[in-house]
């Protein structure tokens, strides 16, 4: 069908000159005139047809979405039959085979992105956007042009909202819970915007030529589609610039944008018949709905319900939760609300004991900052206190015959609070073997774990824990004393100076925690500033000496007793140090050489048994063992799953 000529009162069926509202058909003539028939039909042609193409898009996103889940629930019924019955286990070898091949090349970390599969994901994603884009359109007609990127931007938007939820449907039918989602949505939302803004660039480009910007700048929609088109443009500058200096700023700034740019296309596109506020309506609902869910959590787990602040060493603090939800588990996370620090806000923190939730909060800036001020101030203060969670998807470490256990620093939040949650569920007869490796800075940052490292030594099933710890700025023996009997002292201190509550129960709060070196990493919220414990000893596993100082040679064995220490420096023969009536473990100075450690823990164990090597720590970190592992998947080999919980708020 020929386009019927453009110079109409209608100016071309403009759908908005910003916001991605999409091309649905004209607007109400500025001057009082109407379209042709002729116009009409065209305009209508072009609705059916960018509906179709949206329809097509739609369609190769949720079957994109439908082959992560098959092969996510498939994997799962072919390791249960493995287990459960040897004859279907053999029927299922050649998926098996061919699964372990493609982790074995999609596991492993490419330049700008997170891995090799992520890259491919990415680039499909791209890919489909420019077909739909340029797909039964005529691309001479920068009018039709203009409507089609409109609607693929509108698309892109649901997209973009839907991997922002918190409460994804994803987190069960795939195992992908938002933190692991959140890529995805930052590259879905610059390419929404960069539909967006070729959008407004050729409506634009197109009026100017027809001499009519005046007339529609006069018009309310267009008015709102500029509001809309600033809105999103602060989102994404928020989301790039803002969100690296100041988070709580960003987060300000990324919401009430967000607000602002969906309520302003809801006036650019205001037509049902033209489905596009249907889409808007969609997507606020989807948002809407998310928030009261969260919301209303965080409500209820406010009903009595109080956090004890305990400051720690090196500015750390630890926060125990009176109160908190069933479905909490160790190494998953939780947005925590604490309105004597901050009102507005809640910020996500790991999970690392249960029993009584546990968090230990590493002080960064903003509001891990002026919590650990507020800990120091009031040393074992109660105050009112919620949380929203628990979020988070990791294996079932459980299912597996061996555990290899990786962290940098802070990320020991996470495989302390999976340790745990290993030794609470292993039985007598248990043949689980664990490999808990740890490099941290400093040796101030081990009295922080000081409990769990007691339970590590001390536990029942102990002995089927093997632990390994690096400190890469390993101080003199004297220094270390001192600093740990400042830690006792400092805790005996806390116990005879008792603060009141500020929880809404009036109560006193209990004193000082008796262990006042913690228990738990350092959580920094956000992206975590950590150094890379990697050691340089070949290519693959060789990281920056501005990350990690290689410490002495030897092997430092610390004992921890009631209120002294001893610092002996030994060989490789000290690695097992003699036991005391404490605890103690080997730590080790310099850095590891992680890939060693990764194909030592997974080479020597049978091709019948599966293995799940979980890390947490800095990019890498995160490098090495994503390659290392990536090499162990092998067909003949055992099973071997990996897990990198790193998070990029």
């Amino acid at each position: 069908m020929s386009q019927p000529s453009l110079h109409t009162p209608s100016g071309g069926g403009h759908s908005g000159t910003g916001g991605g509202g999409g091309g649905g058909g004209a607007v109400a003539p500025s001057d009082g005139g109407h379209e042709s028939p002729a116009m009409q039909a065209f305009f209508a042609m072009r609705q059916r047809k960018n509906e179709h193409m949206m329809k097509r898009y739609a369609a190769a996103l949720c079957g994109l979405v439908a082959l992560f889940v098959v092969f996510h629930w498939t994997r799962w019924l072919c390791v249960r039959a493995e287990r459960s019955w040897r004859p279907l286990a053999t029927l299922g070898r050649p998926f098996v085979g061919i699964e372990r091949f493609v982790r074995n090349l999609l596991v492993r970390k490419v330049p700008g992105f997170k891995s090799a599969g992520h890259a491919l994901l990415v680039t499909t994603y791209v890919v489909a956007n420019v077909a739909v884009g340029f797909t039964n359109v005529d691309a001479s007609s920068k009018a039709t042009l203009a409507s089609r990127f409109g609607w693929l931007a509108l698309s892109n938007l649901g997209l973009v909202i839907f991997l922002a939820l918190k409460n994804t449907p994803l987190a069960f039918l795939t195992a992908y819970s938002y933190e692991r989602l959140n890529c995805l949505h930052r590259i879905a939302g610059y390419t929404m915007f960069s539909w967006m803004v070729l959008h407004a660039s050729l409506y634009t480009t197109f009026f100017s030529e027809l001499g009519r910007m005046v007339t529609k700048f006069k018009d309310r929609s267009e008015i709102a589609a500029i509001v809309a088109g600033f809105s999103f443009l602060m989102v994404v500058l928020s989301a790039t610039i803002i969100r690296r200096i100041w988070y709580e700023v960003f987060y300000v700034v990324h919401i009430s944008s967000w607000i602002m740019g969906i309520a302003a296309l809801g006036f650019h596109q205001p037509v049902i018949a033209k489905k596009g506020i249907i889409v808007i309506l969609l997507v606020a609902s989807m948002w809407v709905l998310d928030r009261l869910i969260r919301i209303t959590r965080v409500l209820y787990y406010s009903l009595n319900n109080e956090a004890t602040l305990y400051p720690l060493p090196d500015g750390g603090t630890k926060v125990i939760f009176k109160k908190a939800s069933a479905r909490a588990a160790a190494g998953k996370h939780c947005f925590i609300w604490i309105p004597a620090v901050r009102k507005f806000e809640t910020h996500p923190f790991t999970i690392h004991k249960t029993n009584s939730l546990e968090l230990t909060i590493k002080a960064q800036n903003g509001f891990t900052c002026d919590l650990h001020q507020h800990a120091v101030a009031n040393p074992g203060i109660s105050v009112r206190a919620s949380l929203d969670g628990p979020y988070g998807t990791f294996p079932d470490p459980m299912d597996y015959d061996k555990i290899v256990l990786i962290a940098g620093g802070g990320g020991a939040t996470f495989t302390f609070g999976l340790v745990a949650n290993i030794l609470e569920r292993l039985h007598d007869e248990s043949h689980k073997s664990i490999t808990f490796i740890w490099a941290v800075k400093k040796h101030e940052n081990l009295a922080w774990f000081k409990e769990h490292l007691e339970t590590l030594k001390s536990h029942a099933h102990s002995p089927k824990v093997d632990v390994s710890i690096y400190v890469t700025r390993s101080p003199v023996a004297s220094q270390h004393h001192h600093h740990l009997s400042h830690i006792h002292s400092h805790s005996l201190l806390h116990h005879t100076q008792p603060r009141t509550s500020e929880s809404s129960s009036g109560g006193s709060s209990p004193p000082i925690s008796p262990t006042s070196g913690g228990s738990g990493s350092p959580d920094t919220e956000k992206m975590p500033q950590l150094p890379l414990p990697t050691h340089a000893q070949n290519q693959s596993s060789t990281l920056s000496e501005k990350d990690l100082e290689h410490g002495g040679g030897g092997h430092t064995v610390v004992a921890h007793h009631s209120n002294s220490v001893e610092n002996s420096t030994g060989t490789e023969s000290h690695s097992h140090p003699h036991h005391t009536h404490g605890y103690e473990h080997a730590i080790k100075p310099g850095r590891p050489d992680m890939a060693t450690l990764i194909r030592q823990a997974v080479i020597g164990t049978p091709s019948s048994q599966r293995v799940l090597v979980a890390a947490c720590g800095p990019d890498g970190l995160m490098r090495v063992v994503r390659d290392t592992t990536a090499r162990l998947i092998r067909g003949d080999g055992p099973g071997v799953e990996l897990h990198c919980e790193q998070f990029g708020w």
